[in-house]
């Protein structure tokens, strides 16, 4: 993991330019990004090499150009190859390409972290602060053939494919009704026909689709090797008419040049370079815009603003600095100090440590519940343990919650935003793995040192956390009551036989499809089949309405085959009562529920 001064990420002026804050927590998480990318390289012995405004910054700013927003690399095809290759033996990070991505639409391969937006805890740490896919290009560089009646042919095909490109691109964005169309039409097929016949070939389809085409245009790229060649480029420039050439002793070697807080391998011939892109003059500052919107995340937001429907832009940029970098200046300046007093000698064993980490995760959540207006409930052993010795039972940890359903929404929204970085939470709605239908707060020192982690939690060095049930209402209707708490279990029941990982036999798609014949259920066969079902139980739970109803059930509890049913005027308010060094609430009528 790279290290960044929590200064690093106030907003900044460089060079007459405003750099945001937000944007520095895209550029930590694109040089995350490029940590993992020179390890892989080290590792395979794979030589790569800053390129255009990412060599341009390296020379010129020591780091980012400051109204650059991405990271640019590049490689000479061989090695780009055995690149893609080695990703596939790394975790969590994923490259695309023209050859494996359809729509991938561009000669440049694309490494990236994640696919879309995530507020997981562990990722806003892992990558600063961003939740968007953070990610580079890495161009690839190709021999120019010496002989130049080969040039000029490898040339004109990868014009005439560029061309096809562009005009397909039209042709898709307009409508035959659309004057000039049938022109275009016509140049399109005319340059399909020229390349055919050019290159030797047919393409499967009358119309081909935009990653043959450029498919084609990588193995024309690729045809030279270094015999052929004095030169080197990135073969599409020359295909766009720019004047590229670069002798291949610029590339002979690297030079690891300062970058931000980092280094970055530059070509040893990177003046050269740098004037045959940029001009003479590359070390004079000129704030030309990048080659797409700016900010780049702009358009992440936008996603995310129309999925959510949020009110306005404003508010979901808001919504999404809170939930990101937000938290991540509140995680950099967190203390490892405990909210509750433990003498040395109270904490003489793992028990007692776990007890008072348990506590801490107790005190995080009466935090919770008080700036959500919304009361928690003691059940279980825990409520036991309270009511006979004012602290856990003998021998015994773990404390167990439990929350009206038609306060869920409210505690998990102010959980989201407000919940304490010394902690992190997993439920049924938000964590891929998460079968139960309790949600889970619990202490977190992903990225914390071990000694500050045991600090905070008394010298607890394990994690432990607090389950949260949801109690609902039963309908008065016994019919009714009895009809839906059958299709709970039976939906519980099939969730303990099919398996979490897609792809699923033919038997269990056949069972969920009698599912969606018996209930209007919701279940996305690509996802964790467990999680589906036991989501589709928790939303049937969750669906009585009648205010009059006089019982409640802890329906999670029907996950362990117990059918936990109280008088609903037992939870109608909570009780504060002693509990080892602090308090808990308990339901008011928690004498009718021990007698029960």
């Amino acid at each position: 993991m790279l290290y960044f001064e929590p200064e690093y990420f106030r907003e900044e002026v460089r060079d007459g330019f405003t750099i945001p804050s937000f944007m520095k927590n895209a550029w930590a998480a694109q040089l995350e990004m490029l940590a993992k990318v020179d390890m892989i390289c080290e590792e395979n012995d794979i030589p790569y090499f800053a390129d255009w405004g990412t060599l341009l910054g390296a020379i010129r700013h020591k780091g980012y150009i400051p109204w650059d927003d991405d990271i640019d690399l590049c490689m000479m095809r061989e090695d780009l190859y055995r690149f893609v290759e080695a990703v596939d033996n790394y975790d969590e990070i994923e490259i695309d390409t023209i050859f494996n991505t359809p729509d991938h639409g561009m000669h440049a391969a694309r490494v990236m972290n994640s696919t879309f937006f995530t507020t997981e805890r562990s990722k806003c740490k892992e990558y600063h602060g961003f939740p968007f896919p953070a990610g580079l290009d890495i161009f690839t560089i190709d021999y120019v053939p010496r002989d130049k009646a080969l040039e000029e042919e490898q040339i004109e095909v990868l014009r005439l494919i560029s061309t096809i490109v562009h005009t397909k691109e039209w042709l898709k964005e307009n409508n035959p009704s659309k004057k000039g169309y049938s022109k275009m039409q016509k140049e399109y097929r005319k340059c399909l026909k020229l390349i055919q016949e050019q290159c030797g070939m047919e393409f499967s389809e009358a119309d081909p689709t935009e990653q043959e085409i450029l498919i084609l245009g990588e193995e024309v790229s690729a045809l030279y090797g270094d015999e052929d060649s004095d030169y080197l480029s990135e073969l599409p420039c020359l295909g766009n008419n720019m004047d590229y050439y670069i002798p291949k002793e610029v590339y002979a070697e690297s030079i690891r040049m300062p970058f931000e807080n980092t280094t970055i391998p530059v070509p040893v011939g990177y003046d050269l370079l740098l004037r045959i892109k940029y001009g003479d003059d590359y070390m004079t500052p000129r704030n030309i815009a990048p080659g797409h919107e700016y900010p780049f995340y702009n358009a992440f937001i936008r996603a995310v603003f129309d999925e959510r429907k949020h009110k306005d832009f404003d508010g979901a940029e808001r919504y999404i600095e809170k939930m990101s970098s937000e938290y991540y200046q509140k995680f950099l300046a967190q203390k490892p100090e405990p909210l509750l007093p433990y003498r040395d000698d109270e904490l003489n064993d793992s028990l007692t440590r776990a007890r008072a980490a348990e506590c801490e995760v107790l005190e995080e959540i009466k935090r919770l519940c008080s700036i959500s207006n919304t009361s928690i409930f003691t059940v279980g052993e825990t409520l036991e343990g309270v009511v006979k010795c004012k602290d856990f039972l003998p021998e015994r940890d773990g404390i167990h919650l439990a929350i009206k359903r038609e306060d869920v929404n409210d505690f998990i929204l102010t959980l989201q935003q407000e919940l304490d970085t010394w902690f992190n939470y997993s439920t049924l709605y938000s964590t891929d793995n998460h079968e139960d239908m309790r949600m889970v707060i619990y202490t977190d020192g992903y990225m914390c040192e071990d000694d500050d982690y045991k600090k905070r939690f008394h010298g607890c060095d394990e994690v432990v956390g607090i389950d949260i049930a949801i109690i609902d209402k039963i309908s008065n209707d016994e019919e009714k009551e009895n009809l839906r708490k059958s299709l709970i279990e039976g939906l519980l029941n099939t969730a303990n036989i099919v398996s979490s990982n897609p792809p699923y036999s033919k038997e269990i798609l056949e069972i969920v499809d009698e599912w969606k014949e018996k209930v209007a259920i919701d279940v996305d066969i690509n996802k964790n089949l467990r999680r589906e079902f036991v989501k589709a139980a928790d939303n049937i739970a969750g669906s009585v309405r009648d205010e009059d109803a006089v019982k409640v059930r802890i329906t999670a509890d029907l996950q362990e085959g117990i059918d936990s049913v109280y008088e609903r005027d037992d939870f109608a308010t909570a009780v504060e009562m002693k509990f080892g060094k602090t308090t808990i609430s308990v339901p008011v009528g928690y004498e009718h529920i021990l007698d029960r």
